[in-house]
This record gives C-alpha cells, structure tokens and sequence, in this order.
C-alpha cells in the first residue's frame, strides 16, 4: 500500500463527507399532517470528479459511487461483510480459491444484467497499465496481478474467471483473511463493459455517461458542475427498502456557511469544525464517526538523531495525547493506544478490541519523568547536550497547530531540545518525505479496510510505503506469519498481528498520536442511516424522513 499514491490517506484533518436537509410538511390544524416528503440536502466539501471505478481516486468520488453501485458485498455497521450482489461463497481449505455464486436480479440502469463478466472486466481493466488506477495495490494478492500492474503479463491472465453467467471464480496468490471486506470497496465493484465501448474515455465523467446498479442513479452532474442529485433507481435488485426519493448534492467548501445552513433547517447533516465543536458538545443530535484514519510521527531513520530509539520513545511519553485530541483537534478524535484504531478487528477469543490488547503504557502513556530519563540517555549516546529536530508537515490548520503543540510539549519539558516546525502545501511535504529529506513527519495514515494489516504492512522492511526505513526482523517475522502460515488460524493470526504492533510501538518505529474522527450533527428527522463504525461511510440505502 503506498503512503503516497492513496489520495484518500495521509491527511492529518478529518476528512468532511456529508451534509443533508430534511423538510417535513405540516398541514394546518384542521387538517391531517402530511407525510414528510422523502427528499433530503446533502453537500460534499470538494467537487464530484469521477464515477468510473477503476479510476477513482478521491474520497468524495467513492462515496457517491457507493451510493449508486454495489459490488459483491456491502458492509453493515460493524465492517462485517454481507452479500450484496452475492448470494453464496464458497472457500477453498487452503484459502486461495473462491467461488462466488451472483444473484440473478442484479441490474444495470440501461436494462441489462450484471453478470460474473461484468466483475472480470472491471477487475481486469483496472490491473490494465493503460487505466493508470491509484488502487492497483489492492489487487497485490490475486494471481498473477503484479506481473499484469509492470506489463509484464497480460490482463486476462489475472486470477478471476465468469464459470458461467451468475458465478465467480477468484484465485490468489496467498490467503487474504479479510477478502470480503477487501471486495466490499467501490474498487471492486463491476463495470458494463457494453458501457465504456459505447462512451469510450468520457465513461464515468457525467452522470449520462455513466450507467448504475445501487440503490440510486446520478442526475445532473456535467462532469464539473458543483451540485447534482441522487434518485432512486427503480431498476435497482432490491428497490423496496429504498425510501428516499431523492438526494440533492452541492459542493460546499466553507464549514462555516455549512453550519449555518444545518441551523436554518437546509441541513440535516452537517460536520463541526473547530468552536462549533465545542458548543455542541451537548447537543442530543451530535454523532460522533470514526474515519478508520491514523494520525501519527514517523521518524527518519536515516538521520542519526532521528534513529535513536530512546530519543523516539522520549517524544512518544513527553506528547500528552489526551490534551492534544481534546484540545487542538477537538473533533471528536481520541487518544491513539497503537499503530491502528479501534473497530479493525476483535480477539477471537475474548472480543477484546485489537487497538486495548496491542496497547503498551510503558511506550505510549504521558510519562514526563521517564521521558526525561531516556532523553538525558540519548544525549549521552549521541554525545551532544543540545539536539535539534525538525517537523515537517503539511499546511494546513489543524497540522500546522497541532506541530505547535507537540513542539511546545517538546522544548518544555525536555532541556536543551530546539524543535523547529517546516510547513508546505500538502503534495510538496509527500515529496519531501519520499526523497528522505526530513528528519521527523507528522502525518496520518488511512486504512482500506478494517484490519490491522492496512496499517502495520507500511512498517515492513519491503514496504515502499516504510519511508523512515524502519528495519526489524522480529517485526518482519510476525507480519510474514500473519499473513503466511497463520493466514487460516484466527486465533494465532491475531496474535501475531498483536505481536507485531507490540515490535513497533515498543521501538517507536513510529509515534501513534490519535485515531481521527469527525463530529457532525444530525437532524432527528433523519432516520436509517447506517454510520459504519470504523471508517466512518454512511449508507443512505434505507435512509428516511420521518
């Protein structure tokens, strides 16, 4: 997974999705009140740019798409994986072989049937050299994928095959233990190859252009326009639970006319920024919503004073957490226990949660007088009294003061630290960061899907996303076990993925700092919204007004 191809990671700000209105009618006191109409307002903060799966690239565009599409499953609210256009799936004992049966009912909006050849085209198309796709990584285990992402095999040779019209075939190189929710993403949803020879390379870049099979179709959008709308599709395989008539979008960049809009009713969704967080602290109608996000410091190793390891975990103990989340971010974020965030998976054997059972006091608690203690050791064993670090991050607010604030925790309690703080526009800090030169980088990483792998897999040592050239065998072992010989095995599986976020935080390969989320507030009129507790997405399918 690379840190710096995936457009939807690496943001150290909770990323604002969706907004919405409600308006309920009201007949006058003679008369019967009105059903509420089943319209709502949503906003989206940047422009809508694509609706062809294999080229997405950006967070907006895949919310809509999931909106309008469906794959083989959908997530419920707990990340679980559950059939959407599947009906069953058989595994193999080794684990590299799946058969996936289609339902029969699935339909595109021009009339056709979504078929297993819908899924070999897309996926096959999406490997092609010739697409460009950012999520090609996602692929990484299927036969013969990266040989077909260099050109050095075809793409009809890739792992999946249509058995018949309604069945699936898919093989991979090694077990992927969490393959369905891995297929639940827009990445992998089908496309009608009868679509893009009929638009050619303008497929997906208009609503016209673009032919759907979710609950909604998209109207409206020109391909650059900054308002469209979601309508129900009645050609959609399960039309019954959808209730909504139609969602209207606009693009709305400041959070502040958002805000405002949400309180004169023309909202009934709206995510908090900054002081709004804290006047609706108490507000019944506040949500709070994980983004399946990781904010972090990576060091780079490289660089003599970033690499030593007490001076790191003299960082890690010196940065109060809970102040940071509580009073820099104040958006609903919490105090990171590990290299990971919460709802990514839970022991199998207890239900306790990955992030509570990897979690090391002695590595990641506010300890001032221990962090004093190994920074006084690393001064000795780089043989210097005054240390200079620097911060780079990006430009925006909410990284600029929260590289203030660990800087201030810094120079405040540890003597003879000077911390300097190197801000730049977003693309010129990843640059930066990829050519090596920086010393420490405060960032954020988001996962794909809810396993601990999406995070801890940047850490090994052949990872092109380990820009701070961690190295650790140990560390190494545990990820190959994980996702070698253990594959099968929940139970040793998920130590082994316990033992390797252990190895990272006992050597502070990076810093944890929060698992981000965003508040918002949502009227109570709405109703049937599913929130999904790790990423954070909403699923408007059996959404309503009431």
């Amino acid at each position: 997974m690379s840190i710096f191809t995936n457009k939807k990671a690496l943001l150290i700000a909770g990323i604002i999705l969706i907004g919405g209105v409600s308006f309920g009618i009201h007949a006058n006191s003679k008369q019967a009140q009105a059903a509420p109409a089943q319209k709502i307002n949503l906003y989206e903060t940047t422009n809508l740019t694509s609706l062809d799966a294999s080229k997405i690239t950006d967070g907006v565009s895949s919310s809509q798409l999931s909106q309008v599409d469906e794959g083989l499953y959908r997530l419920n609210k707990n990340s679980n994986p559950v059939n959407a256009l599947a009906t069953k799936t058989t595994v193999s004992k080794n684990g590299k072989t799946y058969t996936i049966n289609l339902r029969h009912n699935g339909r595109w909006s021009d009339g056709e049937k979504v078929t297993a050849n819908d899924f070999v085209y897309s996926w096959r198309r999406t490997l092609d050299p010739k697409t460009k796709s950012e999520f090609t990584y996602l692929f990484a285990n299927f036969k013969n994928a990266s040989a077909i992402m260099v050109g050095k095999k075809s793409p009809a040779t890739l792992g999946v095959t249509a058995t018949s019209k309604y069945q699936l075939k898919v093989h991979l190189s090694k077990p992927i233990p969490y393959f369905k929710k891995l297929l639940s993403g827009t990445t992998f949803y089908p496309i009608s190859q009868k679509a893009v020879e009929k638009y050619g390379s303008k497929y997906g870049m208009t609503a016209k252009k673009t032919i759907y099979n979710g609950p909604f179709v998209l109207k409206g959008w020109n391909g650059t326009n900054d308002n469209w709308s979601l309508v129900k599709n009645p050609t959609y395989r399960d039309h019954k639970i959808v209730k909504l008539a139609k969602i209207n979008y606009q693009v709305i960049k400041a959070t502040s006319t958002a805000y405002n809009l949400y309180q004169a009713n023309k909202l009934a969704m709206v995510t908090l920024a900054g002081e709004e967080n804290v006047q609706n602290k108490d507000n019944p109608e506040l949500k709070t919503l994980s983004s399946g996000r990781v904010g972090f410091i990576q060091y780079n190793e490289k660089d003599k004073t970033a690499a030593n390891k007490d001076l790191r975990t003299a960082i890690s103990l010196t940065i109060n957490r809970q102040q940071l989340v509580d009073k820099i971010l104040e958006n609903g974020s919490t105090a990171a226990k590990t290299f990971g965030v919460h709802n990514m998976l839970k022991n199998p054997q207890t239900g306790k949660d990955f992030a509570d059972d990897a979690y090391i006091s002695s590595s990641m608690a506010y300890n001032i007088a221990k962090a004093k203690t190994l920074y006084k050791t690393a001064q000795k064993q780089l043989g210097k009294q005054q240390l200079t670090l620097t911060i780079t991050c990006a430009n925006d607010d909410t990284s600029q003061h929260a590289a203030t604030f660990i800087q201030g925790q810094l120079m405040n309690h540890l003597n003879g630290l000077k911390v300097n703080v190197r801000t730049m526009p977003f693309p010129s800090m990843l640059t930066k960061v990829s050519q090596g030169d920086f010393q420490l980088n405060l960032t954020s990483w988001g996962m794909d899907s809810a396993d601990p792998t999406q995070a801890l897999t940047i850490l090994t040592s052949t990872s092109n996303s380990n820009m701070g050239h961690y190295q650790s065998k140990t560390y190494d072992n545990a990820m190959n076990a994980a996702d070698g010989k253990d594959a099968l095995n929940p139970t040793k599986r998920y130590q082994d993925l316990v033992d390797a976020a252990k190895t990272a935080v006992k050597d502070q390969a990076v810093t944890p700092l929060y698992e981000s989320r965003s508040r918002l507030l949502v009227k109570s009129s709405l109703h049937g919204v599913i929130y999904n507790k790790f990423s954070g997405a909403l699923d408007f399918r059996s959404t309503y007004v009431k």
